[in-house]
């Protein structure tokens, strides 16, 4: 092999090695620090566009089981006023009751229909409640359908028709407005134990709801913690494995700087020829 000054070759292989160790030790420095496999496309491009489909899938997943909790809570609330509803209306045929009693005055008579007016006026004002701005029940006599997007798909809730639904069994509307002057007198004791049956299915249909839309957020629950694991696989680092790799570049990286100050000290021989 020739002596030359003006070409180093040993120096310039050495050279490209402690570039690529060093390029190395950096992706590794990188992948610690972020604690992701691939920190740019080019490390694995198909990967990554898997991944970025999968986080996609992720997110609209989470916002499903948000609307889905959110659909759980609305329920939940107008259950809880379906049963105050059932215990008013219980109340009202224990006053029905003591009001047919003959043994009673008629100074007892009006303060049982006093109780009574002032229940009618609360079951009045029970069909107005909302949840966040939403009305609970239907503004009108019908029921109305509320859907829910379950990424995608859509779930119905019912608004119940709960004026509909309690009038629809008596004499005389028990949800009526608040200035409408009521009596006992109206309704049977058979009229109230109807009214409790339609508060009964209403909060076994809201019950069925509930129901379904907790084996939904089950089932979105499981595909979220099934995606992020077939994301993690692809986008997490081993952090053992990468550890490893980190010691052996930051020994290449050493060996060859040093290789590198060796080859450009080669050629000092050239230089004692010359004198």
């Amino acid at each position: 092999m020739t002596l030359s000054i003006n070409t180093n070759i040993a120096a310039t292989r050495a050279s490209k090695y402690l570039a690529a160790n060093h390029q190395n030790l950096q992706k590794s420095l990188d992948r610690l620090s972020s604690g992701k496999r691939i920190t740019s496309s080019s490390d694995d491009a198909g990967g990554l566009a898997v991944s970025m489909k999968l986080e996609h899938s992720i997110n609209g997943l989470e916002g499903a089981s948000k609307n889905i909790s959110n659909a759980i809570s609305l329920l939940q609330v107008q259950d809880g006023i379906l049963d105050s509803a059932g215990q008013i209306i219980t109340r009202m045929g224990e006053l029905k009751s003591m009001h047919s009693d003959v043994t009673k005055s008629n100074t007892d008579k009006d303060a049982y229909n006093g109780e009574y007016q002032d229940l009618v006026n609360q079951l009045n004002s029970m069909k107005n409640s909302k949840f966040n701005g939403i009305r609970i029940f239907a503004s009108i006599v019908a029921d109305k359908t509320l859907t829910v997007d379950v990424n995608g798909t859509n779930i119905g809730i019912t608004q119940q028709g709960f004026e509909k639904e309690i009038n629809s069994v008596v004499a005389s509307s028990l949800v009526r407005t608040a200035t409408t002057t009521m009596s006992l007198g109206d309704n049977t004791a058979a009229n109230f134990t109807s009214a409790l049956e339609r508060i009964a299915d209403m909060r076994a249909a809201n019950g069925g709801q509930v129901k379904r839309l907790e084996y939904a957020l089950a089932d979105v629950s499981t595909q979220i913690t099934n995606l992020t694991a077939a994301n993690g696989r692809i986008m997490d680092v081993d952090i053992a494995e990468e550890s490893a790799a980190l010691a052996k570049h930051q020994i290449l990286v050493q060996a060859s700087a040093s290789m590198v100050a060796q080859a450009n000290s080669a050629n000092n021989v050239a230089l004692q020829l010359l004198q």
